[in-house]
């Protein structure tokens, strides 16, 4: 396969890392972003052999989550001065 060099800025290249993924090439990074034609549907059941413990850890981030930014929308809403 052909390759290309490429000059980007350091941010750039700093936004480019923090996609990829372990074992994966800048290029597949590259690639998964530009990628015309994906679907919601093209997602459908990517979760389906997830193990319980992973699903649960996931659903107590998002609830860890809400329930912070909720304290702090409530903090900040009842420090306004209406």
């Amino acid at each position: 396969m052909a390759t290309k060099n490429i000059a980007i800025t350091e941010d750039a290249y700093e936004l480019l890392a923090r996609h990829k993924r372990p074992n994966e090439s800048f290029s597949g990074v590259i690639k998964e972003h530009f990628r015309k034609g994906k679907k919601l549907t093209d997602y459908a059941g990517i979760w389906a052999d997830m193990p319980d413990n992973e699903w649960k850890a996931i659903e107590k981030g998002v609830k860890d989550a809400r329930e912070g930014i909720n304290k702090g929308l409530a903090k900040r809403i009842s420090s306004l001065k209406l």
